[in-house]
């Protein structure tokens, strides 16, 4: 550091590559999809943090401590704050205005039966979730089309509707997907489309909805359970859980072929998995 800050002009100059560069990587990872575009609404709003940062690196351009000089400091010190700045944008920070996306339901004692359905045209990743809130939603903080989510609902008694659909004009604020997070102690009726990726394993599912691709993994269930399955998807269900595959579908060794479809060998009520036409289907247990 020393070596780079020292010795002319020049070497002033080699300094401050360091932000530049980091820069320029900030803007390629943005194009490669790895950033989302609403990086640029949060450098904007550290307007005040970059501007102080440049003035203390021109005013100190001829000021040296010990033999290392001022700009150079500022400007390693610039290239580590455009790193902190990422990390935050990435982790959702509350000091990032692009933190505001995240939508937040009602509390977990809101209803007992919830209907929820989420389409996207990218990634989705649905699990529990111990927030003391119904749902919550966080945006997949990586480069895409899918806008912020919002949410429109309906209650009825101890019933609610949601519907989850991206923000029709979320200007920079795109991104790769939702994570949504549930609460384990409802009911759940789940519509869910996109490339889907959900561990429903502790959940408590009245019925299954899914279109798109994806990996789905469902627990034990002791009463029949439909669940609707159009696209391409990988299926993992519970060890010694009936099911009863509707359609054609690749399926564990050891099932038993149907003129429906197929069947686990364990016997009784169980989830109940149509498949659509079209469809590609794999049915696992783990």
């Amino acid at each position: 550091m020393t070596h780079i800050a020292g010795g002319g002009r020049r070497g002033i100059a080699k300094a401050w590559i360091l932000p530049l560069l980091a820069v320029v990587l900030i803007l390629l990872a943005i194009y490669l999809d790895l950033l989302s575009r609403s990086i640029a609404v949060d450098f904007i709003a550290w307007w005040p943090v970059w501007l102080l940062l440049v003035v203390l690196g021109i005013m100190g351009r001829r000021r040296r401590i010990g033999r290392v000089r001022v700009s150079g400091l500022i400007a390693i010190l610039l290239a580590l704050c455009l790193g902190l700045f990422v990390t935050g944008n990435a982790r959702g920070w509350a000091a990032m205005p692009s933190a505001s996306t995240r939508l937040v339901g009602p509390g977990s004692d809101a209803a007992s039966n919830v209907a929820l359905s989420a389409q996207v045209e990218g990634e989705i990743r649905v699990g529990p979730g111990l927030s003391g809130f119904l749902y919550t939603v966080e945006p997949l903080r990586r480069g895409g089309e899918v806008g912020p989510p919002a949410a429109v609902e309906q209650v009825q008694g101890t019933n609610l509707s949601v519907h989850l659909e991206p923000e029709p004009e979320p200007g920079l604020y795109t991104f790769a997907g939702w994570v949504v997070d549930l609460d384990p102690a409802p009911i759940w009726n789940l519509s869910l489309g996109g490339v889907v990726d959900a561990d429903l394993e502790t959940l408590r599912i009245a019925g299954l909805q899914l279109s798109g691709e994806g990996r789905v993994s469902l627990g034990s269930v002791t009463e029949s359970t439909v669940v609707n399955v159009s696209g391409t998807y990988v299926i993992t269900v519970a060890p010694g859980t009936p099911v009863r595959v509707v359609g054609d579908a690749l399926v564990p060794g050891g099932w038993i072929a149907s003129s429906e479809g197929w069947s686990s060998p364990t016997p009784g009520d169980g989830w109940v998995i149509s498949v659509g036409e079209g469809t590609s289907l794999s049915v696992n247990e783990g």
